[in-house]
């Protein structure tokens, strides 16, 4: 259960970000027909995750005891992951400035690479760090807890929430299905 709330946040901001990055969410003249209906898929997952992000900011902002407890859930999954030896805050400051040096546009294309190369680091140590710290049995408890409290929440926030997920779910699967293979790896929830 967590994996899949944990997975659903990562693939709605991950669609959300999809957006901004050049030639993933963009048509191009040409493009082939399955293109076109990857990207009609990905612009319907990306109005269903703005959705359901909403809901979800909406639910929280009307529960303060809800939104303690993901404050709690965080913190403890912040504290078992610098106890790993992952400084969270040294390590999204060094995301961000790689974001920034992408989004720039300043970079050659080598440079380009080797800062993605380092992004994909970066991000990797962070999910390994915070994956370790999942597991640890009180966090996990915690997180299922929250997620079963953040789901009921939101379903009485907003009657849509279920189908959303339903609908988010059946998207994912066509878009995997469009996809090549290896394209959403690590995107399987």
């Amino acid at each position: 259960m967590i994996k899949r709330a944990t997975t659903i946040m990562a693939l709605t901001l991950a669609a959300l970000t999809f957006g901004g990055m050049p030639g993933i969410a963009t048509a191009q003249d040409g493009a082939s027909a399955d293109q076109q209906q990857a990207q009609q898929l990905m612009q319907e997952y990306r109005q269903k995750a703005s959705k359901l992000q909403q809901i979800h900011k909406e639910t929280i902002q009307s529960n303060p005891e809800l939104a303690q407890q993901q404050q709690d859930f965080e913190e403890k999954v912040r504290a078992a992951v610098e106890d790993q030896g992952y400084d969270v805050e040294k390590g999204q400051q060094r995301v961000q400035e790689m974001a920034q040096q992408l989004q720039s546009g300043d970079l050659s294309d080598s440079e380009r690479k080797a800062v993605m190369k380092d992004f994909q680091a970066e991000r990797q140590q962070m999910v390994q760090a915070r994956d370790s710290a999942l597991q640890d049995p009180e966090i996990k408890s915690a997180g299922e807890e929250l997620q079963k409290d953040t789901m009921a929440a939101m379903k009485k926030q907003d009657g849509q929430t279920d189908q959303l997920l339903k609908d988010m779910d059946s998207l994912r699967g066509k878009l995997r299905a469009n996809m090549p293979a290896g394209a959403m790896q690590g995107n399987n929830g």
